[in-house]
């Protein structure tokens, strides 16, 4: 907890500002007055809802008034007319302790004039640097006093009320970190007389990743924008627009030039400079006014946003008012018309904390594209950086005019090179089958692997003769054949010889013109044969 109530810290300083609670002053007129009133408008409702005519005869009387006046500015006008701290802040107490409470208000002016900044923590008591337990009985309270007596009103001193300021009675209060400079016109929260406010906080830090880190957040100003507080992208896009009004009118409205390094533009300069510098026309009928979009104001990398949840009460009890009565010299008809109770306090003593990280690393994504390809595409490392080997060199030879001659000639020799070997290797083949044809060894072992049949020495002698002497080879052929048939009928005949004759072969002999030296050969062999037998 220790560490929680730490971070707590900032959550004091609240702005307090004034609604039509105005003095005015003898030397000052009412259409002046009104004139006045419209110095802290915003640009953009100061140009849609004011009369050029009427912000020109104002602009006039200003302008007489300053040369009476060489000292005067809205600025300062709004910071002397306005409440005092003590006209505004009647009673202060934090976890029931009473405090003093203009001893820790400072005024500022903001873009609904003179404000107070109340900043407890800059107080030397321990107990009132810090809320310790939730609940409102440990915040901040504080009663304030709007003087509706004081409020101009049309009926009875006959000013015309103005519209900047018209919508409500009392205050707005924002709370908001020390290093912030709050807009209370679009931020601020809103508490009138005879009322009572209730503000629970709840406390969320953000931490975002910068541009550097993937991010769109940036801790530093832009470049053209030197200061020296604390970064924030409302106060940037606030300077942004005011260096926008300076480049193109020469000065800025009073709202954006919270610095006041620039001159401030009057009303009426304000709304001619944009109706004649900043005015576009689109689809030739429609009128718009282009303001800046600052788009180099980015989000703040760290910030810490204080979540208000209001609850209101109307009217202050019976008991309280008599309370009041004894703590101070103040009528009770007074309090209730002009009173109003606002009570700041934690709901809880913790805080949530938003980190944006990187949806993925750059380990992260490596490992899913490496995966991805390994799985739907076979690839590996090895693979890509064959890839990328090849690609360089697809590269070398579409930027090199020296490697492309020098890939055309490698490839011209190569081709050379497969032609001398496919000629070497038809050579071969073709003297292989040359030599293979005169060789008669070949056909002799066909001839021993012939089948085998018996017959006798007479019978084989008669054979020879018949087939010998024929010279028509046709004829021979037929002889052999029917010689061939008769000699299987002596198979079991004890005295034979072994003599190969197989008629497929025979003709396969003869149709390659072949056949007489096949039997001239085995003519010479089958001669001895009977000699080699009849001697067994």
């Amino acid at each position: 907890m220790k560490y929680r109530t730490r971070l707590l810290h900032p959550v004091q300083p609240s702005e307090i500002c004034p609604i039509l609670t105005l003095n005015s002053t003898k030397d000052l007129s009412d259409d002046l007055l009104d004139y006045l009133m419209m110095f802290n408008s915003d640009a953009m409702t100061l140009y849609g809802r004011a009369d050029g005519q009427s912000l020109h005869s104002g602009d006039n009387i200003y302008k007489q008034y300053v040369s009476s006046h060489p000292n005067f500015t809205a600025d300062g006008f709004f910071m002397d007319a306005g409440f005092s701290c003590g006209d505004m802040f009647k009673m202060c107490s934090f976890g029931g302790r009473r405090f003093d409470c203009c001893k820790y208000a400072t005024p500022i002016f903001s873009d609904l004039g003179k404000c107070f900044t109340l900043n407890v923590q800059s107080s030397d008591k321990p107990w009132m640097k810090m809320q310790t337990e939730p609940g409102i009985a440990a915040g901040l309270q504080i009663i304030l006093d709007s003087h509706l007596e004081e409020q101009f009103d049309s009926e009875t001193d006959g000013v015309t009320p103005v519209f900047s300021s018209a919508f409500e009675n009392g205050f707005r209060y924002y709370v908001h970190s020390s290093e912030e400079i709050p807009f209370l016109a679009s931020e601020g929260i809103a508490v009138s007389p005879d009322s009572v406010v209730y503000s629970a906080l709840s406390s969320s830090k953000y931490i975002l990743l910068s541009s550097s880190s993937w991010g769109n957040c940036s801790d530093s100003w832009p470049p053209g924008y030197d200061q020296n507080f604390p970064y924030t992208s409302a106060m940037c896009s606030t300077i942004c627009k005011a260096q926008h009004f300076q480049k193109l009118c020469g000065c800025s409205p009073s709202i954006y030039n919270h610095l006041n390094r620039f001159n401030d533009c009057t009303p009426y300069e304000t709304y001619r400079c944009m109706d004649t510098k900043m005015k576009k026309v689109v689809n030739q009928t429609t009128l718009n006014i282009e303001m800046p979009t600052c788009e180099e104001c980015r989000v703040e990398c760290k910030s810490q946003v204080y979540h208000s949840f209001n609850s209101y009460g109307k009217g202050l009890s019976r008991g309280a008012l008599m309370w009041l009565s004894k703590q101070g010299d103040w009528r009770i008809q007074h309090m209730k018309s002009n009173f109003q109770v606002v009570n700041v306090f934690f709901r809880d003593m913790s805080y949530t904390e938003y980190i944006q990280k990187r949806g993925m690393s750059l380990t992260e994504l490596l490992s899913d594209i490496g995966g991805n390809m390994g799985m739907f595409m076979g690839m590996s490392v090895f693979t890509i950086i064959e890839l990328s080997l090849f690609l360089s060199k697809i590269g070398w030879i579409a930027f090199s005019r020296k490697r492309r001659d020098y890939m055309y000639s490698k490839k011209k020799n190569e081709e050379m090179h497969e032609k001398e070997l496919e000629d070497v290797v038809t050579g071969f083949k073709l003297f292989r089958t040359r030599k293979s044809g005169n060789d008669m060894s070949h056909l002799r072992e066909k001839i021993k692997g012939l089948s085998m049949h018996r017959v006798t020495s007479e019978q084989l002698n008669v054979c020879k003769l018949a087939w010998e002497n024929e010279p028509d080879i046709e004829r021979r052929l037929a002889i052999v054949t029917r010689q061939n048939s008769a000699l299987k009928e002596h198979k079991d005949h004890k005295e034979s010889t072994i003599l190969p004759f197989d008629l497929k072969d025979i003709k396969e002999q003869i149709s390659r013109g072949r056949a007489a030296s096949m039997f001239r050969t085995r003519r010479s062999r089958s001669e001895t044969a009977p000699s080699a037998i009849h001697d067994a």
